[in-house]
């Protein structure tokens, strides 16, 4: 379990209940954690956790040239998919009726949220509009073709698992708080995509971040 991990960890995963579960329950274990931390730590990076503890994944452990680069590279590409992102969210919470921002293990039932979209023309519309944000192809047309794209597309991008794909549910990974996370980032420093290879206050947010 060792190995797989870590593959998983360098490869940019985050490891949560819901998606990873043995690597989740793995990675719980103090000794064991320690041997990732170890294993990662002479590669240059550090075992981190979002803040509300729903997901690990690794960081840099210091900021240098080509970490700053990196950096940049990953923040444009966050920011380029980020109107999608949580304007998707949102939308399913505005669907489905629900309070609070869905969190790791909520479950969006597709033919609900389906029926809910169906019967409201706003809900319609900011659908049609989240789908002109994505990427890939533009599928059928229709409104379940569109649903079923940009959940493909969160399943990919690991926000997503099937919690059971013969009734078509979808539960939240905790990859999630990353998400919130980056977002409450990216309100406070609005130019730090831009200007990251200059020395700013923002430095310890970043690492831990990335």
């Amino acid at each position: 379990m060792f190995e797989q991990t870590v593959t998983l960890l360098l490869s940019g995963e985050f490891i949560c209940d819901v998606r990873y579960p043995e690597a989740w329950r793995f990675l719980e274990d103090e000794a064991q954690r320690q041997d990732v931390e170890a294993f990662v730590g002479r590669l240059g990076r550090r075992l981190a956790r979002t803040r509300q503890g729903g997901a690990s994944f690794v960081a840099y452990r210091e900021i240098g040239t080509d970490e700053r680069r990196a950096m940049r590279e990953v923040f444009a590409a966050i920011k380029h998919d980020l109107r999608l992102l949580v304007g998707f969210f949102v939308h399913v919470m505005q669907a489905l009726r629900q309070d609070h921002f869905l969190a790791p293990g909520s479950l969006i039932e597709t033919h609900r949220l389906m029926a809910a979209i169906d019967e409201n023309p706003n809900l319609r519309n900011d659908l049609q509009a989240l789908a002109r944000l994505g990427r890939g192809p533009v599928g059928d047309g229709t409104l379940r073709g569109t649903l079923d794209r940009l959940l493909k597309r969160l399943r990919d991008d690991g926000y997503l698992v099937h919690a059971n794909p013969e009734r078509e549910i979808y539960a939240v990974t905790g990859k999630i708080e990353y998400l919130q996370e980056v977002v409450d980032f990216l309100m406070e420093y609005q130019s730090i995509p831009d200007e990251i290879e200059e020395e700013s206050d923002s430095e310890p947010h970043q690492e831990q971040l990335l």
